[in-house]
């Protein structure tokens, strides 16, 4: 199995420092330069024939200190970049036709509705062979011929001909190439930092290696690599953890080098290396994980609670406030380096948690963990303990990749970490399982307004996340398995994960719900065993 290695190059002179940061600063200005010239032919992204006419046009730059391999592979990774920023914005490219609108109604009184009142309703789409054209003319390349770019599919040309015939491509053209213009027009210009610029380096071309040297005295390993050979060759030494490091050895041809964005003095070697597979334990016990900052950092299922440290919170949010209150074009340079220690500090924090975490699995002979996929997109208000708004506080505590750093900690102590998505988990009702925002009018508690049942508002959202595993119908229709048997999230939209849970609820057995979850949960535990 290949796993990414860093190694840090520390205790080295001021020249070989100042080399380094001189070719890094080179290579910055030579990746702005091809990404601008990308984005000002970013029409070429919507074909693979642009594409590759694209990659090919590095040859605009030439550089005396950098070779030609070194600015094809900056200039072909800068025209993927582009390429899937593409894609994330077509992803969302949907042209359809309304067809009509679904409302759905309460079937009887509740407490805060009458029966009848409108409870739900949603848009309802359909395609058409007119649509399908359109979509299909959004990825042409205008400045060419259309028909000629159409011959690739007997189909579509023959749609195309049909409507030509009746004198309509004209409004069909604008129409398809107006939405052309409105995608590419969202994609922005991809710029580039020396200080956090890197520099991918190959066996071949560059002669990149660690070379080991058993006689020094201070330092066995060594990163080496050459550009052209009036330069000579950079010459690194290497810091080794022998608990890091200890039987990891690079197979890769290929390294980056960047300045470590932490310390600008230290220079970071990345590449891959040999690792042996995860082991992780017989499953013996789940439990869900809600994510919240308002009363604490996460609740599992099983009620345990996970807090985080307010006074060492406080006393951090009012350092940064101090800070942007001078601004951050006018802080100083120990100003910078304040900063940079508290985000430090954070990240080190944040970890801290996550080790807690990972102890009380442990402890308790839990083997499988599901969390959510957070994304925090939205808006969330302001935390008044803190006074500064929870899309920033969820920052500072790195709350949407705790995922990925749990996940890190917990392979190594052999246990599953399993992603669900995020949607309806805090407002489903656990027994019932009606989805109502009304079910939690407010962050501490849930009560569900068709059966009446009530708890504590993030005990149901781990409830409802642990589900997501132990359902055979919820773990296979909202994710996907990988190799080692983890969840990770299918790309749903939230009406397709709503109509999911709404089914699976409607299936269970209406006089006694809690009952069919139960025996759902038992036939899960006993297939794992």
């Amino acid at each position: 199995m290949l796993k990414s290695v860093m190694y840090t190059s520390k205790y080295h002179n001021q020249i070989k420092e100042n080399n380094v940061k001189q070719l890094l600063h080179t290579i910055t200005k030579i990746k702005n330069h091809l990404s601008q010239y990308v984005y000002e032919h970013k029409h070429l992204l919507l074909t693979n024939a642009g594409i590759r006419e694209l990659k090919n046009s590095y040859k605009v730059i030439k550089s005396d200190s950098i070779l030609a391999f070194n600015i094809s592979t900056e200039h072909n990774l800068i025209v993927d970049l582009y390429v899937n920023a593409l894609k994330q914005r077509i992803r969302n490219l949907n042209i359809r036709l309304q067809d009509k609108i679904v409302i759905q109604r309460y079937e009887s009184d509740t407490k805060d509705h009458k029966k009848g009142a409108i409870k739900s309703f949603q848009l309802k789409f359909h395609s058409t062979k007119l649509t399908r054209l359109i979509k299909y003319l959004v990825y042409l390349d205008y400045t060419k011929d259309i028909k000629e770019q159409l011959k690739s599919s007997e189909a579509i040309l023959a749609l195309y001909e049909h409507y030509e015939s009746k004198g309509w491509t004209g409004r069909i053209l604008a129409l398809a190439q107006s939405k052309q213009q409105r995608i590419l027009s969202k994609l922005k210009l991809i710029k580039f930092n020396a200080e956090y610029s890197s520099l991918r380096l190959d066996y071949v071309a560059n002669l990149a290696r660690i070379d080991y040297m058993p006689d020094n005295a201070l330092y066995k390993y060594w990163f080496v690599f050459r550009m052209y050979k009036k330069n000579g060759e950079y010459r690194l030494p290497l810091q080794i953890n022998d608990s890091y490091h200890n039987g990891k050895t690079p197979i890769a041809k290929m390294f980056t080098i960047n300045l470590s964005p932490k310390n600008s003095s230290k220079i970071n070697i990345a590449t891959t290396c040999e690792v042996n597979e995860p082991v992780f334990k017989p499953f013996n016990k789940v439990v869900g994980m809600d994510l919240n900052l308002k009363h604490n950092f996460g609740v599992l299922s099983d009620g345990f609670i996970l807090d985080y440290d307010r006074d060492y919170m406080k006393h951090t949010v009012q350092a940064l406030k101090e800070l942007d209150k001078i601004g951050s074009q006018n802080l100083t340079k120990a100003q910078l380096q304040r900063l940079k220690k508290i985000h430090r500090q954070l990240d080190w924090y944040t970890s801290l948690l996550v080790h807690k975490l990972i102890i009380y699995l442990e402890s308790h002979n839990i083997t499988d963990i599901v969390v959510e996929d957070l994304l925090l997109s939205g808006k969330f208000g302001i935390n008044e303990e803190f006074g500064i708004p929870y899309a920033r506080l969820s920052k500072l505590l790195h709350l949407s990749s705790v995922k990925d750093l749990l996940k890190k900690q917990a392979e190594k102590h052999g246990i599953r970490v399993h992603i669900t998505p995020s949607q309806y988990t805090s407002m489903t009702c656990p027994k019932c399982g009606h989805i109502s925002h009304d079910n939690r009018k407010t962050q501490e508690s849930f009560k569900c307004t068709q059966c009446g049942y009530e708890d504590n508002a993030d005990h149901v959202a781990a409830q409802n996340i642990k589900l997501r595993l132990t359902s055979d119908v919820l773990r296979s229709k909202l994710h996907n398995l990988d190799e080692y048997g983890r969840l990770e999230p299918k790309r749903l939209n939230k009406y397709t994960i709503k109509t999911i849970l709404e089914e699976y609820y409607a299936s269970l057995s209406i006089e006694a719900p809690s009952y069919g979850q139960c025996t759902e949960q038992a036939k899960f535990i006993s297939k794992w065993r």
